[in-house]
């Protein structure tokens, strides 16, 4: 008899491995994740989870132990070398049903994450267990870990290193970073117990000394500093120096208790490639983002959920091994665009010189004149949308107002008891098949468990849903974003994958046919023009 090995493996219990595990064990996949430290990591390296990471934590049902440990839709204060105000970004949007920006503690989500994992009596956690080799075989991963001073194997049939930026595991496959270090190390400052309520961040756009200041939930606040080439960053993290800095921002701030205190130099790097047979990589350990747009851990959650359901498939025996090829090509253009949109607010806030401030925040006040160009800096509408060039999608027609392979925004959605619910909550955590509720039945895919989400328009009620089957999903488009997206391409429903990206359109004449006979088509890789 075969012996039984974990499905997947993953290396790292940061956030991207610890949201990977909570993911794969919703999905039922038997999974280990291995540690190399004896508990979690008491570090705020990330302070900022966006809405698109706030739906992941929905999908894994965390979201409301996660909600009151935030501090929800914060905007920036842009201040100019002379210390006066000359532009705000507070997005109020929520396409994709929680606010775009929020402050977090990561030690604080990386303890909820690890709690959620109790969930899954499928789901193993290691601490102390430090991988030192990967031998890969046809259809196994062998790992040698230390542990208490032995080395011991064990093996798995897929591995995900999530294990930072200096990747051992990436090193051993030998993998390059492709980019440059970043060119300024900054002094990044900690404090609690802050007494000033203002809860939006302050960047100062100042040549002098570049800083932003970042208020926390649980009354912490972070400072960052830039620091200048030549400087010493031992003496620059001495505490009378430091303290003279936060007080010329934020006196009440000087007299805090400082938690940490430390110098980082930022990195802009891709690894070539992310995957190696039956390796993958996520995470710092495949991508690494200086820190102006707050996306290195939220890029680090986009992987996990672009991965955890292919793996889920692969393992169960519901798709091709070749489905997983999809992962890079999907995630990577996206995390260079991330990474890109850093570098750019970086030059922004760090000008080299009062006329270079004086040109960049002159230009932001000219765009603030024009609504439209307003609107696209306040919303955040520079920022990368979630879509794929390239993937697990069926191109959709032109007219369509939302492309295949475009993440599917979230509204909120009414039941038939007259309460409104996010979208994700009802289309469940596989596939699922959001259809006009007068369109034809499908036949199911044969191998696919599709959950069936019938739509009813917002002109519409529920007075002639009444007599149908109870058991059948049914809800109203009550704030009007579904319905204009199933018109504009012509269809009677979209398929959607497990993680929100729409997979296709389906016109009246395919509803009219078996889908499984259009199944394998849906999962090759497929250029979108």
């Amino acid at each position: 008899m075969a012996q039984e090995y974990p499905s997947v493996a993953i290396i790292g219990a940061g956030p991207t491995g610890l949201v990977l595990a909570n993911l794969l064990g919703q999905y039922g996949v038997q999974t280990l994740l291995i540690e190399r430290n004896p508990d979690l990591l008491d570090e705020a390296r990330a302070v900022s989870i966006d809405d698109e990471s706030l739906r992941t934590l929905q999908a894994i049902g965390l979201i409301d132990t996660v909600l009151p440990e935030i501090v929800q839709g914060y905007g920036v204060d842009y201040y100019s070398w002379t210390n006066h105000l000359f532009a705000s970004i507070t997005p109020t949007s929520t396409e994709y049903g929680f606010p775009k920006r929020n402050a977090f503690r990561q030690p604080v989500l990386a303890r909820q994450l690890l709690k959620g994992l109790e969930r899954f009596p499928h789901v193993s956690v290691l601490f102390e267990h430090e991988l030192q080799r990967v031998t890969q075989y046809e259809d196994t991963v062998l790992m040698q870990i230390f542990h208490q001073g032995k080395i011991k194997s064990l093996r798995c049939h897929w591995l995900v290193a999530c294990d930072g930026a200096r990747s051992p595991v990436r090193e051993q496959l030998d993998i390059a970073l492709q980019g440059s270090s970043y060119a300024q190390p900054w002094l990044i400052v900690d404090l609690l117990e802050r007494s000033t309520a203002f809860r939006h961040t302050r960047t100062y756009c100042d040549p002098k000394r570049p800083t932003i200041r970042r208020p926390g939930p649980q009354g912490s606040v972070r400072y960052e500093f830039m620091l200048h080439p030549g400087e010493d960053p031992k003496r620059m993290q001495d505490e009378t120096l430091v303290r003279r800095w936060i007080a010329e921002r934020e006196p009440a701030d000087a007299r805090l208790g400082i938690a940490r205190n430390v110098v980082y130099t930022f990195h802009a790097r891709v690894a070539e490639r992310w995957r190696q047979d039956r390796v993958f990589l996520a995470g710092d350990a495949a991508h690494l983002s200086p820190p102006f747009a707050g996306q290195g851990m939220n890029s680090g959650v986009r992987d996990a959920v672009n991965l955890a359901w292919k793996l889920a498939a692969v393992v169960q025996g519901r798709l091709a091994s070749s489905v997983l090829d999809s992962y890079e090509v999907e995630r990577q253009p996206h995390a260079r665009a991330m990474i890109q949109m850093a570098e750019r607010i970086g030059a922004f806030l760090q000008p080299q010189s009062r006329l270079g401030a004086m040109l960049s925040q002159g230009l932001l006040k000219l765009i603030s004149l024009y609504t439209p160009a307003r609107d696209y800096v306040m919303q955040l509408k520079f920022k990368p949308l979630p879509r794929f060039t390239e993937g697990c999608f069926i191109p959709a027609p032109a007219r369509a107002l939302l492309p295949t392979g475009q993440l599917l925004p979230q509204p909120w959605v009414e039941l038939r008891s007259g309460k409104r619910v996010r979208l994700d909550d009802v289309l469940g955590s596989g596939f699922a098949l959001l259809r006009w509720a007068s369109s034809p039945a499908p036949a199911a895919l044969a191998d696919f468990p599709v959950r069936d989400v019938q739509l009813l328009a917002q002109s519409d009620d529920f007075l002639l849903e009444r007599a149908r089957n109870p058991k059948v999903i049914v809800v109203r488009d009550c704030e009007g974003v579904l319905g204009p997206l199933l018109q504009s391409a012509g269809a009677e429903a979209m398929l959607l994958r497990p993680d929100r990206y729409v997979m296709a359109y389906l016109p009246r004449s395919a509803m009219l046919k078996n889908l499984s006979a259009v199944k394998h088509p849906f999962f090759k890789l497929r250029n979108s023009s």
